[in-house]
């Protein structure tokens, strides 16, 4: 029996046009991913960070860590109701973020039809021109001209910008005449729970405080496929990133990680430390020092803190991505 001839090399017989389409085709059937920014925010409220990276050439998937809902807690929504019927009571009123300012300002609308007196136009037509508003950043501020309140019609108190800015309850703290507060009915609005500097050093500088909650933030638990979905992005760490806007979400990530992958240095389940290291070698960004600092005792170890805002943060992603944008377009 004569030996069997080699069988030919896969592309003999083919013209170089079509050994050239065959290479195309297989690159096509794998492709390189672009760079992924993971986005953590609620449901709905990344979306215009998400349609500005997707100009840049970045990819996101969205992996909600908090869900919002308006307050249901029929003695929380009771407490609610009597602080926005009195107002004008009140020397100042503080919302802690764009949450706080949306749902109590829907709440103040839809208690005027409530009460049988024609809908206002928008929540600015119904808030006291002589009673101010104090904000943690720029985002509840956009939030309450967004509602019609903003100046010149009424007073905001936010703390400034610029490359050293602060957008927390420290800053707002230094912008406030606490010595003219003493003795004032101060309103402070926010969602369950919370930190509880604003309140007690307005307390004690002498001011009355009433602390209402306007929201609450639960902890949502991704189904199968979000967790694939992540699984697979991250199957490739080094293309995506992680961006990281509450510690309370950051702590709540932890606690998924740990329940579903064990801990870096605990039990696992069976065949998922690779997929935990993988999860937690991938870039992180963050807009406070308080979420880097959740983040590293989470197991994050490529951290980056930006200054506050969308627009830090997009600026901080794109040159993460730059140098894998070039990778990806030389495949």
């Amino acid at each position: 029996m004569s030996p069997r001839a080699p069988a030919p090399p896969p592309d003999a017989g083919l013209t170089p046009e079509t050994a050239s389409g065959r290479a195309v085709a297989g690159a096509a059937a794998s492709p390189v991913p672009a760079p992924c920014a993971i986005l953590t925010r609620p449901d709905g409220q990344a979306d215009a960070l998400a349609q500005a990276l997707n100009a840049e050439g970045i990819d996101t998937l969205a992996f909600p860590l908090l869900d919002i809902a308006a307050q249901a807690d029929p003695d929380a929504l009771a407490a609610l109701d009597n602080a926005l019927r009195s107002l004008s009571s009140y020397t100042l009123t503080v919302f802690v973020s764009p949450n706080a300012v949306a749902h109590a300002l829907a709440r103040l609308v839809h208690l005027q039809s409530l009460d049988g007196r024609e809908t206002a136009r928008d929540a600015g037509d119904l808030w006291p021109a002589a009673l101010p508003v104090a904000v943690v950043g720029p985002g509840s501020a956009q939030a309450l001209a967004e509602a019609g309140i903003a100046a010149p019609r009424h007073r905001v108190i936010v703390p400034p910008g610029g490359p050293a800015a602060r957008f927390d309850s420290e800053a707002l703290l230094e912008q406030l005449d606490l010595t003219a507060l003493a003795g004032c009915r101060v309103l402070l609005v926010r969602g369950d729970g919370g930190r509880e500097l604003l309140a007690d050093t307005l307390r004690e500088n002498g001011a009355q405080v009433d602390i209402v909650s306007a929201y609450t933030r639960r902890a949502p638990a991704p189904d199968a496929a979000a967790w694939a979905a992540l699984e697979a992005r991250l199957s490739l760490p080094t293309r995506c990133a992680w961006v990281l806007t509450s510690s309370e979400a950051v702590r709540h990530l932890a606690t998924l990680l740990a329940a579903r992958y064990g801990t870096r240095d605990g039990l696992h389940t069976p065949g998922t430390p690779q997929v935990l290291a993988q999860i937690l070698a991938a870039a992180c960004f963050t807009s406070h020092a308080r979420i880097a600092d959740a983040a590293h005792a989470a197991g994050f170890d490529r951290i980056t803190q930006c200054a506050p805002g969308d627009e830090n943060l997009l600026a901080a992603l794109k040159t993460w991505a730059d140098p894998i944008q070039v990778k990806h377009d030389d495949r």
